[in-house]
């Protein structure tokens, strides 16, 4: 068997088979036999497993959930693949931005020339002085001098103290230019196996900024994309005495590459030098995965504090006492997104006896939404002191929270009624949910079309509406977290799905009518999976 694997940067490997192995596993996992570096593929993410006779299967692995993975989906010849699969002869194979092709049968004859010529094309245009040295990864039986062994020992010792990106790409370059005489060295970092590298940085023995290398893409193509390491004796420009460059090859993927360069009048370097460097590659790949995983952790730690504290200032905020109205009611359901927060929502009775509703959600950092959370409820409730129709309210929250420095920004719907008689003000900004369904279950929105989200434009001109709820009629307001919801198959709740659903409850009470819509959308709302923060508040007038 024979798989080619084609990536959106046009990227082809060809992947042969043994005629021993009855499973292949595909996946992010550089030991799988068809390895896919994405984000939005599994480790183990695929298995091909030879049944009775030539007949070969394709099936999905258990993945993990709460990962990209999760809701990545595997096409067979442009059909998607939910159960095990017959693979054939010449299928194609699409997951996350990969192609593959399996040649099942005759595999050396019949992989495409196309592939191969594009691959050794590639090839030949990242050709190499005569005379270079090239090897995949050769990390066994290497040779070191003694003077290596302890410039290595105490280049060791050194990185292990390195706790940053910063001070490990210094000790690395300082290292390196005393371990083997260098002029310059350059290294380019990434934090995944794969895309551009991060962090580049280079300098002289003299102390001062270097430039990036002579043939750079040639060296990154061959280092970072095929993981070859390379000794160049004899290089072609004048000012450079021989090279040597290796890739940083970590648990999952090659990290970047470290490259080294003397000046023409050098002894030249050989594969000693090159033993000496791959050497110092491992050390750094070590420690490098170790300071970003460091980093990692810390992140997470930092982002799950501040998601705590907004969580529970938004526990704070929300209404604990909610005013009753005669023939008005009122019915809402919450629930925390497993990514992000921002969702608020209030009530309050004025003081001339009219109700007033707000419905939104936050954008911004943690720590800037949670600030305009608190704004947003002050403001409300100032408001509403006051008796300001809803357009007031959003003017006073734009001058609050538009700031190019800190940006917050807010998506809301806002009412002003009147519950006796159901006259009712209205403003909403941003993509938010805001619709009546009548006694005959038919929908009117209640949204202003190309409104943007308050905070978005300085001084914006906000305005409200008039309307009327009338007897029998409801008031739906839903946050943009409902329309991000997934079922259990990954798939999203579409909006005209969720109206739909909506408009099915027409006629009902409020907690009855929210019970229906929450029943309606099991599969999303109790089985599937909220990214978002998700508020739903449902007005009845009877």
């Amino acid at each position: 068997m024979h798989i080619v694997s084609q990536d959106d940067n046009n990227n082809v490997r060809g992947t042969e088979i043994p005629g021993n192995v009855d499973c292949v596993l595909i996946g992010s996992n550089p030991n799988c036999h068809v390895y896919l570096p994405d984000i939005r593929i599994a480790e183990n993410h695929l298995c091909m497993r030879k049944g009775d006779g030539d007949d070969w299967w394709l099936e999905t692995l258990e993945i993990p959930e709460n990962t990209p993975a999760e809701f990545t989906r595997v096409y067979v010849n442009a059909i998607e693949a939910t159960e095990p699969v017959k693979i054939k002869h010449n299928d194609h194979l699409m997951i996350a931005s990969f192609q593959l092709v399996v040649f099942t049968n005759d595999a050396t004859e019949n992989a495409p020339k196309s592939a191969i010529m594009e691959d050794v094309s590639k090839i030949r245009q990242h050709p190499l002085p005569a005379g270079s040295l090239v090897r995949q990864e050769c990390n066994e039986n290497l040779s070191l001098s003694s003077k290596m062994m302890d410039s290595i020992t105490s280049f060791s010792f050194e990185l292990s103290n390195c706790l940053d990106l910063a001070s490990l790409i210094a000790s690395t370059i300082s290292g390196t230019i005393s371990a083997l005489n260098a002029h310059k060295v350059w290294i380019g970092i990434r934090r995944r196996g794969y895309g551009r590298l991060e962090f580049v940085e280079a300098k002289r023995s003299d102390g001062t900024s270097g430039s990036d290398p002579a043939r750079l893409e040639t060296f990154q193509y061959r280092c970072t994309e095929r993981g070859q390491q390379i000794c160049c004796p004899q290089m072609e420009e004048k000012r450079i005495g021989s090279v040597l460059c290796v890739p940083l090859v970590g648990e999952f993927g090659k990290l970047g590459m470290l490259y080294v360069e003397n000046k023409p009048d050098a002894i030249p370097y050989s594969e000693q030098d090159l033993d000496c460097l791959a050497v110092i590659a491992i050390v750094v790949t070590k420690q490098l995965e170790r300071v970003v995983h460091e980093q990692i952790k810390r992140q997470e730690a930092i982002e799950a504090g501040e998601w705590s504290f907004m969580r529970e200032l938004q526990a704070k905020m929300d209404p604990t006492s909610v005013p009753q109205w005669d023939g008005l009611q009122l019915a809402v359901y919450c629930k925390p997104g497993l990514e992000s927060a921002g969702n608020i929502y209030d009530v309050m009775r004025l003081p001339n006896g009219l109700a007033a509703f707000m419905c939104g959600h936050i954008k911004g950092s943690p720590t800037i939404a949670a600030l305009a959370m608190a704004e947003v409820r002050a403001s409300f409730r100032m408001a509403g002191l006051h008796a300001d129709p809803p357009h007031v309210l959003l003017r006073a929250l734009n001058w609050l929270l538009h700031d190019p420095q800190c940006p917050a920004s807010l998506a809301t719907s806002g009412i002003v009624m009147n519950p006796k008689t159901g006259a009712m003000q209205f403003a909403t900004a941003g993509e938010t949910g805001a619709v009546i369904i009548d006694q005959k279950g038919d929908l009117r929105k209640l949204t202003q079309e190309s409104m943007p989200e308050v905070g978005e434009i300085r001084d914006f001109m906000f305005h409200s509406q008039a309307g009327r709820l009338h007897e029998g009629e409801t008031i739906v307001l839903y946050t943009p977290g409902c329309i991000s919801v997934t079922d259990s198959k990954g798939e999203c709740l579409t909006e005209s799905k969720l109206l739909d659903s909506i408009a099915d409850s027409f006629g009902l009470p409020a907690s009855t009518a929210l019970d229906e819509l929450l029943s309606e959308l099991e599969s999303f709302f109790k089985h599937g999976r909220q990214p978002d923060d998700i508020t739903i508040m449902v007005l009845h007038r009877e």
